[in-house]
């Protein structure tokens, strides 16, 4: 069986019924007429009283009421009085609480509409309404109407001290959480990248600075395995020592090295100087690792070295070359004349000779292009600036590579993209781009892949050439003169290419994994150039 609802429980107690209904809907034309000199006398005593007074905002706000009035008056008397009325009636209570109309004023306010529509109906005679008094009927839903009202009315205040009492916890709460938060807003403005690492080595905290860094979102961050975002994968048995160290409170527990930017930045990886400490808990302890973004302090200290050693090597190149070269062409020289002699020998006795002349000859070239390589590095010419596009020169070199790139079937790709003008050496950038794409081809190796991107961010052009060969280690000093890892290479490519760049007033840098070594030139784009 059905629930009856409070509203049908209220229409028995009152004994309302289908008479009722009926005088009413009789009633309603007759009064009808009255409904707006009603809702004037209704606005009229309200605003008589400060406190009614005060939850009105003004005269156009009494008019719209009034009009809302004379539609309750005309629902009250044709129904229909179903569920959808009760609700409606509801509402009513809900907002007096809302607008803070106290709730005696509820009883006044139908007092003075029950008086005005029983005087009506007195006034009004019976074969008008054939028959029916309205004036039982008019009792029954007025009473129906205020029940309805303050029942609402409770219902909302018990709603708002329950809502208060939910604010005043929540307001407990924040006072208890502010001294964390403002904590919190402190991690989060520091410069230094702060995070704390449980006992697994996953993420706690990451606070903003390291999520620039990285490139990870802080929400993404949590979770995730400290190592994973920030060592190098050559480091990470190193940090996980330091971790144990940290953990049984060894103190001064330090690490710096590379952090790997996010892929999608196109960035170079920033290092980072860390220190890890523990942190006291009740529970299982966890370590708070506190890093300094000292790239541009590594990269100086990196530069001075390498300007100095190239201030050194400069001195002493043009008098050791000149010292090389001397005997070089004597030899080159005395060389040149036995081969003569031998060709007028006779040639089945003289094949070995002839051989070892030949040896000879070809490491005196080779050596003539040290010499060669040397002096380009020690002793630099001036820059030949002229207003030209990057990418047309990267087109010139993948022209000229790519007989080479067949002939090892490498496949040698420049991605398409917009201009990128700038002022440069174009000799230079071409010997830099030549050397860079030729150790690609080198490294990628049949079936292997190299990709040239250029393009153009900000105040500067950029240009990466990306191979799929098997890759370095990322400590090794690649662009260190004599270091190489060819077993015929001079070890000076690299460096020429970092001298190169560095005198256009660029920078150089490489990352390299198995199956992925990225190197990226940063150009500065002349104020001359169209924009």
């Amino acid at each position: 069986m059905t629930k009856p609802s409070v509203f049908d429980e209220l229409k028995r107690y009152l004994r309302w019924g289908g008479e009722d209904e009926a005088a009413l809907r009789a009633f309603a034309p007759i009064a009808a007429p009255s409904f707006p000199r009603i809702a004037q006398r209704f606005y009229e005593r309200l605003s008589e009283h400060e406190r009614a007074r005060a939850v009105f905002t003004g005269p156009d706000q009494i008019e719209r009421l009034k009009g809302t009035l004379q539609g309750w008056l005309r629902l009250l008397l044709t129904g229909p009085w179903d569920e959808a009325y009760f609700q409606a009636r509801s509402r009513i209570g809900r907002v007096h609480v809302r607008i803070g109309l106290p709730q005696r004023y509820m009883f006044g306010a139908m007092s003075l509409i029950r008086s005005e529509l029983i005087a009506l109906a007195e006034q009004t005679s019976f074969e008008d309404m054939n028959g029916r008094s309205p004036v039982a009927a008019l009792h029954k839903i007025l009473d129906i109407e205020l029940a309805i009202m303050l029942e609402s009315y409770a219902d909302a205040s018990l709603e708002n001290l329950q809502q208060m009492e939910h604010e005043r916890r929540a307001d407990i709460e924040q006072k208890l959480v502010l001294s964390e938060a403002r904590y919190d807003e402190i991690v989060e403005k520091a410069e230094a990248l702060i995070t704390t690492i449980d006992r697994r080595g996953k993420i706690l905290l990451f606070n903003g600075a390291a999520a620039r860094v990285t490139g990870v979102d802080k929400r993404d961050a949590v979770g995730l395995l400290w190592l994973d975002v920030f060592a190098a994968e050559v480091d990470r048995n190193r940090v996980r020592g330091l971790f144990a160290a940290a953990l049984e409170g060894k103190g001064g527990v330090s690490y710096e090295g590379p952090v790997q930017m996010c892929a999608a930045t196109g960035e170079a990886p920033r290092r980072v100087r860390w220190h890890f400490t523990t942190l006291p808990s009740r529970a299982e302890p966890a370590l708070c690792a506190i890093g300094i973004d000292v790239t541009n302090e590594h990269d100086l200290s990196v530069r001075t070295r390498r300007a100095e050693r190239l201030a050194a090597l400069g001195t002493m190149a043009a008098g050791l070359a000149h010292e090389i070269r001397n005997p070089l062409n004597a030899a080159a020289l005395q060389l040149s004349l036995a081969r003569r002699k031998l060709a007028r020998g006779a040639k089945k006795e003289l094949e070995p000779i002839d051989l070892a002349v030949g040896v000879a000859e070809g490491e005196m070239q080779r050596l003539a292009g040290l010499v060669d390589d040397f002096l380009q590095f020690a002793r630099p010419q001036p820059l030949r600036l002229t207003l030209s596009d990057l990418r047309s020169v990267a087109e010139g070199v993948v022209e000229l590579t790519a007989p080479e790139a067949a002939a090892k079937r490498t496949s040698l790709t420049l991605l398409p993209g917009p201009p990128a003008p700038l002022e440069l050496d174009v000799e230079r950038i071409k010997q830099v781009l030549l050397n860079l794409v030729r150790n690609a081809l080198e490294a990628a190796g049949p079936s292997g892949k190299v990709v040239i991107e250029v393009g153009t961010s900000g105040s500067s052009a950029h240009l990466t050439v990306q191979d799929d060969g098997s890759g370095f280690a990322t400590d090794a000093p690649i662009f260190e003169p004599f270091f190489t890892t060819k077993e015929h290479g001079t070890g000076l490519g690299l460096a020429i290419v970092h001298r190169i760049v560095m005198d256009h007033g660029g920078t150089v840098s490489a990352e390299s994994r198995p199956g992925r070594t990225v190197f990226r030139l940063s150009l500065p784009i002349a104020r001359s150039a169209p924009g």
